[in-house]
């Protein structure tokens, strides 16, 4: 485990989302949301709750590929970029950032996720429409948990609940979950990290993903850390609603 502090990615911190149609998702999670979007160099900056939260870019000047990318903030990108690739991780050539010096990596099972510098702390409860956990769904939890320990220095909980979800800590404090690929979840799909946005009502903000085009994987459903709903937006990329009834994503 390193006992390095400029090591330990903290977060999540921003979400990055490449589509092949960015205005159309925009509009989307500006209904579901109550996202502000402003454009910059050809660049969406979703706000919420006067903060900005979210770049989306155009998949065709992105990194290729769709869906959204998670950010963890770390005090030295490149200090944090010699430990992934110590820990057997890669780092990977791409555009996003929003703003931020950003850097692609991969765990060694070639799950994509993005390093952000600085890393700035959350102090508050999550407000509505802004990042709030982020949960990494795995073939394989032991080379995870070593990767994640040996880079970062994150602990992981014991399995609790009907999936064996686990839950992400650095400093005594959850910050995000790790789940076994269930048994629901097609094989075809890769590994991947999920984004939690918050809500303030689960049931609202899911029928209202529902009109909006929105298509439903999961219904609100109670997990550890509050109710999530899981959806593919209008392009198909992947996310999730939660209302949160823990303080534990503000770490």
């Amino acid at each position: 485990m390193t006992d390095n502090a400029s090591q330990t990615a903290v977060g999540p911190r921003w979400a990055s989302l490449a589509s092949a149609d960015p205005h159309t998702v925009a509009s989307f999670y500006r209904a579901v949301l109550g996202w502000a979007i402003t454009e910059t160099n050809g660049q969406l900056i979703a706000s919420a709750a006067g903060t900005p939260v979210a770049d989306i870019a155009d998949l065709a000047t992105a990194d290729g590929t769709p869906g959204w990318l998670i950010h963890f903030g770390v005090e030295d990108l490149g200090t944090a970029l010699t430990a992934v690739s110590r820990a057997d991780g890669a780092v990977l050539p791409s555009a996003a950032g929003g703003g931020a010096a950003t850097a692609v990596v991969s765990d060694p099972n070639g799950t994509r996720f993005v390093l952000r510098a600085p890393a700035t702390r959350h102090s508050k409860w999550p407000a509505h429409g802004t990042l709030a956990w982020g949960e990494l769904i795995t073939d394989d939890v032991d080379t995870s948990a070593a990767f994640y320990r040996g880079a970062f220095g994150w602990g992981l909980t014991e399995p609790s609940g009907p999936l064996g979800r686990r839950e992400w800590q650095t400093h005594g404090r959850s910050f995000s979950g790790l789940l076994p690929r269930p048994p629901a979840m097609p094989a075809e799909t890769p590994a991947y990290w999920d984004v939690y946005f918050a809500v303030d009502d689960i049931e609202a903000a899911a029928a209202g993903a529902t009109e909006h085009e929105g298509t439903p994987l999961m219904p609100p459903t109670p997990i550890e850390i509050g109710t999530i709903a899981v959806f593919l937006d209008p392009a198909g990329a992947i996310f999730t609603l939660v209302q949160l009834t823990t303080d534990e994503a503000v770490a």
